[in-house]
Parts: C-alpha cells; sequence; structure tokens
C-alpha cells in the first residue's frame, strides 16, 4: 500500500472516529490527536500539540495520566480497557475505557505513548443498574438463609427434641451447604458494592474474634479434610485483642479470599498464618502459605481484573479485595516470605 494511501487513511481515521485518539512523545506531549479528542478538551487539534493532560485536565486527572504513561513506557506493558471517571472541560463527569501502548519507531526505539479513550458512560450506567439489583436481591437473600442456618444449628442440638444419628447426619451435611450458600451470598454482594458505592460505615473491630476466627470456622471442613496447619506464628498475631476500624463485612471478604486461595494454591498438609504488625499511622497485615511462590512475572498482574493463574478462578477475587484495601485508605501487595513463599500483605490506617 502507498504511503500516500496510508496517511490519508490516517488521517480520515483521525478526523472522523468518535473515540480520542492520541500519540505523546516521552515527555507526555501530544504530537497528534483525533478531532473528538480536541473537541473533548473544548479547544482545537493544533491547540492540543506541544501541550500536555495538565493543560487540560485536572491536576488529579493529569498525574493519573502521566503515572500510566510513565508505567507503559518502564515497563513495556499496555493498558488495556481501564475505565476512569473524568471531568470534561464543560465540567460534566463521564466513564471512559482507556487504552495505551507504546509508540516506537522504525528502529524499535520507544518514543512515545499511542493512546485511545472511548466514552462508555452508557456502559458504566447499565452495570451500575445490574449491579444494584444484584445488591438488592443479595441483601434480601442474606437474612432468610441465617435464619434457616441458626434452625438447622438449634435441631442439630436437640433444642426441639431428641433426633437419631440418621436425621442429625443429614442435618449437619444440610447445615454445610446454607453455610456455603450463605457464603456465596455474601460474596456476591460484597462485589456488587465494591464496583458500585463508596465504603460502607466503619466499625470497631477485634481483628482475631470478628474476622479470622469466623472465616477460619466457615473453612474447617476444609481445612481439616485437607489437613492444613493453621499458623500464627509468622508476624505473630497477639493472643490479646487486636482492635482496628474498618468495616466487617468488606474485611471478612478480604480473610475469605485469601484464606481459598491459601487452601486452594498451597494444596494438601500445607501451612496457613496470619502476620500482624503495628506501625505508627498503619495496621501491616498478611496471608501467607508455604505453597509455591507466584512467578516473578506474574507478580504485578494477578491483582489485575479477570488475570487468572491457571484456570481455577475467575481472576476478578484479588483485584475486588485490593479495592476494597484502598476504599479503606490502604493497599495491598504480594511478595515473597524470607522462606521464599507466598504472602499477600495489605494495610490498613488508623484512625
Amino acid at each position: 500500500m502507498e504511503e500516500k494511501t496510508c496517511c490519508e487513511m490516517l488521517m480520515a481515521l483521525m478526523e472522523f472516529i468518535p473515540d480520542s485518539i492520541y500519540f505523546k512523545d516521552l515527555e507526555g506531549k501530544f504530537v497528534m490527536v483525533s478531532k473528538a479528542k480536541s473537541a473533548n478538551s473544548n479547544v482545537s487539534v493544533e491547540e492540543m500539540i506541544g501541550k500536555t493532560d495538565f493543560d487540560f485536565m485536572s491536576l488529579d486527572e493529569a498525574e493519573k495520566s502521566y503515572f500510566d504513561d510513565q508505567k507503559v513506557i518502564e515497563t513495556g506493558e499496555s493498558i488495556q480497557d481501564k475505565v476512569e471517571k473524568i471531568t470534561r472541560s464543560d465540567g460534566n463527569e463521564n466513564y471512559v475505557s482507556v487504552t495505551k501502548t507504546l509508540w516506537r519507531n522504525e528502529d524499535g526505539e520507544i518514543i512515545g505513548i499511542i493512546g485511545i479513550s472511548r466514552d462508555v458512560t452508557r456502559r458504566v450506567e447499565a452495570e451500575k443498574h445490574i449491579l444494584n439489583i444484584l445488591s438488592i436481591a443479595a441483601h434480601d437473600l442474606r437474612s432468610p438463609l441465617v435464619s434457616v442456618e441458626s434452625t438447622i444449628k438449634l435441631l442439630i442440638r436437640g433444642s426441639f427434641g431428641k433426633i437419631d444419628d440418621s436425621v442429625k447426619a443429614t442435618l449437619v451435611d444440610l447445615s454445610g451447604r446454607v453455610k456455603n450458600l450463605t457464603r456465596i451470598v455474601n460474596d456476591y454482594f460484597i462485589k456488587s458494592s465494591v464496583m458500585n458505592v463508596d465504603i460502607p460505615p466503619k466499625e470497631i473491630l477485634d481483628l482475631r474474634e470478628d474476622i479470622i476466627d469466623l472465616i477460619l470456622d466457615e473453612f474447617a471442613n476444609e481445612i481439616h479434610e485437607n489437613q492444613i496447619i493453621i499458623d500464627n506464628k509468622l508476624g505473630a498475631i497477639p493472643g490479646d485483642r487486636i482492635i482496628i476500624k474498618a468495616n466487617k463485612n468488606w474485611l471478612r471478604i478480604v480473610y475469605r479470599n485469601l484464606i481459598s486461595n491459601s487452601i486452594k494454591y498451597g494444596g494438601r498438609e500445607c501451612v496457613i498464618a496470619f502476620g500482624f504488625e503495628e506501625t505508627e499511622s498503619n495496621y501491616k497485615l498478611n496471608v501467607y502459605n508455604n505453597g509455591p511462590a507466584v512467578l516473578e512475572e506474574e507478580r504485578y498482574k494477578i491483582f489485575d481484573k479477570f488475570y487468572s493463574v491457571g484456570s481455577r478462578s475467575s481472576g476478578i477475587g484479588l483485584w475486588i479485595i485490593r479495592n476494597l484495601i484502598r476504599k479503606h485508605g490502604g493497599d495491598m501487595w504480594y511478595e515473597n516470605s524470607l522462606d521464599g513463599h507466598p504472602n499477600f500483605v495489605f494495610s490498613i490506617p488508623k484512625e
């Protein structure tokens, strides 16, 4: 294809496509932008050339865009379909899907960034509507399930009269199934919440009594069947009360996900340990297992939405719980322990 034809095709693309397309140099200056990109910034194409995001965005949004650009340049990894909330020059708020990749010259040298932003406001609003319905349904299901589970426990204990062993065994099995169903409903309730609303009110919690012990009880059967050892010596969660301020339901799903992953990937007879460290401004917590370490090339991807190690998960769990922790004002990351095993660490600010 002739160079002139290619150039004409590119110019037609930049002129008529409704998506915002742009080329930036290594300093973040616009070299070429589509007509839609300039229109969204309420300026002409010519007025954008040679300028940066800091000339057209709020400081916070421009800094986020700059850091994303630098991450792509430094790592060589593209950003794909990252949904962001932005404020237009006219004050309207929209959601855009952002994709960024390296811009190389004919010699393969990195000379900047190529980016595409697509308005996905209608898609996001539709997703929010679905999530609202899911959240309401999950919320309405929780209470009846808890009541059923409580009634079954009373039957097992003989509160309504003596029952024979075969009936008791059936009730124990049924109790476990209802407990698992309750856990699934809770998971969907939290997942719909984290993608749709701000953090609910925080509570004063005893980390061991209100969170860890309850989650371990949920996994009691799996822990017993797989002969898993629970060890608090790593980082040593002390025996006395650990008082923190967080949302109870959200923190439970963080531990539920990390413990579930530890059981799944740690394997039979693995060791799972919980750590706690108090700093001047944060609580630093961790969940460790002595299974195989995450491969180095995957450590920066495991928190990405829909990224999965192997085929045993949906790839959304770690993305969700890191969002939960970040909404608490903290952060979550992966690191190898001193003995070379998986260690998921997260921080929660003191209040």
